[in-house]
């Protein structure tokens, strides 16, 4: 800890050393007047001053109070103790007023009434640092630093994230699957002033109609059966802070209907209650799939939609993003115990695979290396032994037992490679919420062919083969 005594009496600084003497990890300067202070502070600024208030022989001389109203009004917070001869109660307040933290009468001073005033600030200094160093940790695996990428798509997130962290405004997160929807959720919640608050994900898709309703709201003894005491919903839990409704989208429409009122109203009643609670968390929602395509499907209602729309993020596959590849292998391999170095090449492997489960994939590959290659740096043979060539073998070896399976089937079903090659479309359209870039890239062609051959497939479909759900429905690109 760095302390400056200021005062104009030599031997009052040379008491003041020593008495300090015996406190281990202190670095003492002196300064006897307002300009030697500010010169000193301003080439090392110290983390407490000792500060007599009379830094002359004049009697009306109030140079400590001068220096404490100097450096308040340059925005300098740095601890002052004053250490004065003056008894008047007057100047001690005016010093407390502009931000003393104590002071110590020079006829009442020894070791006994100094040290343990300086071991307290001592011990204020470590816990802020240990909280700043806290702090830097949660930015680093929760908040902006977390969002890893230099790409422009990625310095959008950023930029809306800021710009939109201390706002109430509800927040629409989205982005395919493994992209990163709750980091930056959970980025916006660090940003914010309700970061001292908790953060909370409630995953939409996780649990039944009824039980997702009572998480949400909570409910009261008694509220419907096996309710055999009042439990708290994630609204109210939440408080203050930042609630995430995770695939959003697959909540019920009337379970939509309850949430609409409670963004309108900003107000709640949990099941069986007679009394509504107030809505103090702010609300983040997260989707993979194209809302707007459910709601032309009468599966999303777009009221809510426009309710959570104020403000979108999209967060960008991987293969949109590519540029950002080697920032994220890095980051993945510094968080595992075991560090991994990839030649350029090997790099350069990674980059060219599809990873349609996009940034969470890649993350999953990282650790695999981590745990079964054989040498810390990793090249691209060793890329093709545990990323490309076993999953490749096992994938041969599914496929040849799906088309074994395929030409033991009935004659009379038509084409067996139409029937399996639009079976494959589907689910992959199905599977990536209508977005037709992602469900190319899972299969392995361009967008433009899998319209085609969706398109070609749909001509020569029977007539109660469904299309609308293919390439040429309102799906999002």
């Amino acid at each position: 800890m760095k302390i400056l005594i200021v005062d104009d009496q030599r031997s009052a600084r040379r008491v003041l050393r020593l008495m300090l003497a015996t406190l281990d990890g202190l670095e003492l300067n002196e300064a006897s007047s307002v300009a030697e202070a500010l010169a000193s502070i301003q080439r090392a600024p110290p983390d407490l001053l000792l500060l007599d208030i009379r830094l002359s022989p004049d009697a009306r001389d109030r140079g400590g109070l001068d220096l404490l109203r100097k450096l308040r009004a340059s925005g300098s917070e740095i601890p002052a103790i004053m250490v004065t001869s003056l008894v008047e109660l007057e100047e001690i307040r005016e010093a407390m007023r502009n931000g003393a933290q104590d002071y110590v009468l020079k006829d009442e001073l020894c070791p006994e009434m100094i040290l343990p005033i300086v071991q307290s600030f001592g011990e204020r200094l470590a816990l802020r640092g240990e909280v700043a160093v806290l702090r830097q940790k949660v930015d680093g695996a929760w908040g902006l630093g977390a969002i890893v990428g230099t790409s422009r798509a990625m310095e959008n997130v950023r930029h809306l994230v800021r710009r939109v962290a201390d706002a109430n405004a509800t927040v629409l997160v989205q982005g395919e699957t493994g992209t990163g929807k709750e980091l930056v959720a959970r980025a916006l919640h660090e940003a914010s002033c309700r970061r001292a608050d908790p953060f909370v994900a409630v995953n939409c898709s996780a649990l039944p109609g009824t039980l997702i309703e009572s998480l949400i709201f909570g409910h009261e003894r008694g509220a419907f059966t096996g309710a055999e005491r009042r439990t708290r919903g994630q609204l109210e839990v939440v408080g203050a802070g930042t609630i995430l409704l995770d695939e959003i989208a697959e909540m019920s429409i009337e379970l939509q209907a309850k949430l609409l009122r409670v963004l309108e109203d900003r107000r709640f009643r949990p099941l069986g209650a007679e009394d509504e609670l107030p809505l103090r968390a702010r609300v983040v929602a997260s989707t993979h799939v194209d809302l707007q395509q459910r709601i032309a499907q009468g599966r999303f209602r777009e009221d809510l939609f426009y309710r959570l729309n104020v403000v979108t993020i999209t967060v960008p596959p991987l293969a949109e993003r590519v540029e950002d590849l080697p920032e994220l292998v890095l980051s993945f391999s510094a968080d595992l115990p075991r560090r991994l170095r990839f030649t350029e090449s090997a790099v350069e492997w990674l980059a060219h695979r599809p990873w349609p489960g996009n940034v969470r994939e890649l993350r999953n590959v990282i650790e695999r290396l981590s745990l079964l290659a054989e040498e810390t740096t990793i090249d691209v043979p060793a890329l093709e032994t545990l990323v490309g060539l076993a999953g490749n073998l096992g994938a041969r070896h599914e496929i040849d037992r799906i088309a074994r399976s395929l030409l033991a089937l009935p004659d009379r079903l038509g084409s067996k490679l139409d029937m399996i090659e639009r079976a494959v479309l589907h689910h992959a359209i199905e599977s990536c919420g209508g977005n037709k870039s992602a469900a190319a890239r899972m299969i392995g062609v361009d967008r433009k062919a899998l319209e085609r051959r969706w398109e070609r497939l749909s001509d020569s479909a029977p007539d109660s083969e469904p299309s609308s759900s293919g390439p040429g429905g309102k799906n999002r690109e």
